[in-house]
């Protein structure tokens, strides 16, 4: 009795798209790998891509982990309607990928290729054979960037049944099945061991098509998440295999809804001048749908725009003496997300800010666990909620085009949708810091899917011979992809002071931000800057770096191009010598200083970072010189000289990233030390660990760059070995700035923090140099 009782109550989960209209996202119970892979058509998910370079495609069920006996039951077949056979080719499900220890939203990273926690795959192949096989097992090194790796038809380990059944499919012909997985204990057989059972039945008539059963003597073996796979497809198709009616139950079947993820991805807010700005971040959904945001004012509703899959509103006379909730949503859906529109520091209070650069998930050794993905970064987002920030900054790269998974894609569309792919995974792991603190989010290089960026936005884009399409200068992706990209990164800011597109139609955001007696001039430092492989043509330019021999780019490389443009220079002077009301310090922000603060061995004539020597703490380069890399704003020197100029007319902080290399330094503008301060935040992680270690000198002190700038180091945060593990994330010395701005004593307060330092961690984990306080900030009106 007690028995049936508890069989009875085993809980069936039941996943279908019967009342999902046609639309790429396929739904807040699962997350595609990748986004452009999948979509729902006709009532059902269907994975569209077949590439060699892109097997094993999953789709993982988010809510559902898996600790213990189950029985799981899918439909599954070709999309094609007359599927010729692959010997490479096959669909099913991957199960026990992960376990209890791993953060779920890792494990829903899983495809592709096998690595350790990676799970096992149970399918039915092109034979109609069903089988079991290894993902947990390298087939062979995974690059720095992108796993690209073929897997052919014996490169993932089969394992052996101890039974089989059926004969697969008659005369060849493929045909959609039920499959079914089922895992349970051999106790009453009287042995101590379980058995997983992989049964696929004709999907019209029921009849047996194959059978297999496997046995195990350990209990977890399959524990973790599941999800749906499409290997390749049918022989000269496009187009891989359909899913529909998943069924799970069982003992070991734990639904945790805290893991469903959208129809609200994320929000990114600012508040200035009591206007309220809001972009609330969306799927590829349906185009039957508006978003709604709800607060204090009422309800608003806005459409979604198609391609960024952002809705934006705008709120006036919005109360900022008192902390407000808010609710975003779709129209007529009873999924909320909530979050809390700060209230705003009086100008007599302390201010604290958290800085942050360079969202890298992986840098090589591909393992389905924290210690080859760093993804979500939760040490990260742990500490900066133990800190609480009044307002939250991120620099740029929050995507790298190429991170994971490959940058190529086949069309524009594509590109959007890799974009919004790998975007969604920083919504992901960040979205719980910005629905309740003020965000400012600028995009970078990366971001657009450049290596380096020269917008070259003052001129039209031309195609210049013998150089690449970087370094003839201008964004290589057309205006209505950088248009949303900048859409999901920056229209929730102030409106631009001056909202005319570039010389290409490519959309700006460079404003002012007034909030809590702060300031701040927020600018694109790329978008107008030329590049030097056009304006310095004698300087043999590839890259942003200067081969020709001979050539000194601390005397010979200058020029009178832009860097900032005329229109933010112009912007940068007014509030350079303006101060508003109730304002006491001023900020600036952007991508990347206006230094090069940079050493490689004497003699390099480009990046070679990543094969660089890792040198122990207390230990440095001995051949490093500093180096000219036009990445940096160091060049062009007379428009980075007026830049210098202008921030120490305002006596302003400026807060920038991008080098992957954390520091404090004062900028010069005649001399060491007649300058203002500049605060380049560590990455949360890189793969292009750069460094300062001038040969026979100390690292701090008074320096020049390779570009012949005056520049004074307080602090810097090298990469060595820190004895943290893993020391593939941890040696490239990444982390997160904090900076604390106290009106009272007219004081900034910079802090480097590593990702090891645990939450509320003391002041003697920042790395070395660190907390710099800076005095008399601020103006004294």
């Amino acid at each position: 009795m007690i028995e049936l009782f508890l069989a009875l109550c085993v809980q069936q989960y039941q996943f279908n798209w019967d009342n999902t209209p046609n639309q790429i996202w396929t739904g807040e119970s699962w997350h595609a790998n990748r986004l452009q892979d999948w979509q729902v058509n006709n009532h059902r998910v269907e994975c569209l891509e077949t590439g060699e370079k892109l097997p094993v495609r999953t789709m993982h069920c988010l809510p559902i982990f898996i600790d213990g006996y189950f029985d799981l039951n899918l439909k599954t077949g070709s999309i094609e309607s007359n599927p010729q056979p692959n010997e490479n080719s096959w669909s099913g499900v991957l199960i026990g990928a992960g376990s209890k220890d791993i953060n779920r939203k890792l494990t829903a990273l899983t495809h592709h290729v096998p690595a350790e926690n990676g799970g096992y795959l149970a399918g039915i192949d092109h034979k109609g054979k069903v089988f079991l096989r290894d993902f947990t097992s390298s087939i062979g090194p995974t690059p720095l960037w992108s796993i690209n790796t073929k897997i052919g038809p014996d490169d993932l380990k089969l394992i052996e049944p101890y039974y089989t059944d059926g004969n697969g499919f008659k005369e060849a012909v493929m045909r959609p099945v039920t499959l079914s997985v089922k895992y349970k204990s051999l106790s009453q057989n009287h042995l101590d061991a379980d058995a997983l059972i992989i049964t696929a039945n004709d999907a019209e008539n029921g009849s047996l098509v194959s059978s297999a059963s496997y046995m195990f003597f350990d209990e977890a073996v399959f524990e973790g998440g599941f999800a749906l796979a499409s290997h390749h497809g049918p022989t000269n198709s496009s187009h891989g295999h359909w899913f529909d009616d998943v069924e799970i139950q069982g003992d070991g079947v734990k639904y945790q809804e805290d893991d469903l993820y959208g129809p609200v991805l994320s929000t990114l807010y600012t508040v200035s001048e009591d206007t309220l700005k809001m972009t609330v971040q969306f799927p590829p959904i349906h185009s039957d749908h508006q978003a709604q945001l709800k607060t204090y004012h009422g309800i608003q509703l806005a459409d979604i725009d198609p391609l960024s899959r952002t809705a934006s509103f705008k709120i006036e006379d919005w109360d900022t003496t008192q902390a407000l909730p808010f609710e975003a949503s779709l129209t007529n859906s009873d999924r909320v997300y909530s979050g809390t529109i700060r209230k705003e520091p009086l100008d007599t209070e302390s201010i604290e800010i958290a800085a942050l650069t360079c969202h890298k998930t992986y840098t090589g050794g591909l393992k389905w666990n924290e210690n080859g993905l760093w993804f979500p970064h939760a040490d990260t987002t742990d500490a900066l909620k133990s800190k609480n920030p009044d307002m939250v900054y991120f620099s740029g790269d929050q995507i790298y085009e190429g991170d994971l998974t490959p940058a190529w894609q086949k069309s524009e569309d594509a590109y959007m949708l890799d974009y919004l792919y790998k975007w969604y995974h920083w919504c992901w792991a960040f979205h719980d810091l910005t629905r309740h603190a003020p965000t400012v989010v600028i995009p970078d290089d990366h971001d657009v899917y450049h290596g380096n960026l020269w917008g070259a936005g003052e001129r039209p884009k031309r195609k210049i011979e013998d150089l690449t399409s970087q370094d003839q200068g201008g964004y290589k992706h057309k205006p209505s992809f950088v248009n949303a990209v900048h859409r999901t990164q920056t229209s929730h800011l102030p409106d631009p002071v001056d909202g005319e597109p570039d010389a290409n139609g490519n959309s700006v955001y460079f404003t002012r931000l007034i909030y809590g007696g702060l300031d701040i001039a927020i600018i694109g430092d790329r978008q107008f800057k030329e590049s030097p492989a056009v304006a310095v043509p004698e300087g043999d330019v590839y890259n942003g770096w200067f081969r020709a021999e001979g050539f000194n780019p601390a005397t010979d490389a200058d020029r009178d191009v832009p860097l900032l443009g005329a229109r933010q220079e112009a912007f940068m002077s007014e509030w350079a010598k303006t101060t508003p009301e109730k304002t006491w310090l001023k900020l600036f922000f952007s991508q990347t200083p206006f230094v090069c603060l940079q050493t490689l061995p004497a003699g390099s004539k480009g990046g070679k970072q990543p094969g660089l020597k890792i040198h122990p703490l207390g230990e440095g380069a001995l051949n490093d010189v500093p180096v000219a890399d036009a990445d940096s704003n160091g060049w062009p020197q007379s428009a980075r000289n007026r830049a210098v100029s202008m921030l120490q007319q305002a006596g302003a902080l400026h807060v920038a990233g991008d080098q992957h290399l954390g520091y404090v330094a004062q900028y010069a503008v005649n001399e060491h030390g007649d300058g203002t301060y500049v605060f380049c935040t560590p990455a949360i992680a890189n793969t292009w660990p750069r460094r300062w270690m001038p040969k026979d000198k100390e690292v701090t002190g008074h320096h020049v760059d390779g570009f012949g700038n005056k520049v004074t180091v307080h602090a810097v945060s090298n990469p060595h070995q820190y004895q943290q593990e893993p020391a593939a994330l941890h040696d490239r010395a990444p982390g997160w700035g904090y900076i604390l701005c106290d009106p009272i004593n007219r004081t900034v307060t910079i802090e480097a923090w590593p990702r090891f330092a645990e939450p509320n961690a003391d002041d003697s984990l920042q790395y070395d140099g660190w907390p710099i306080v800076l005095e008399e900030m601020g103006n004294k009106n």
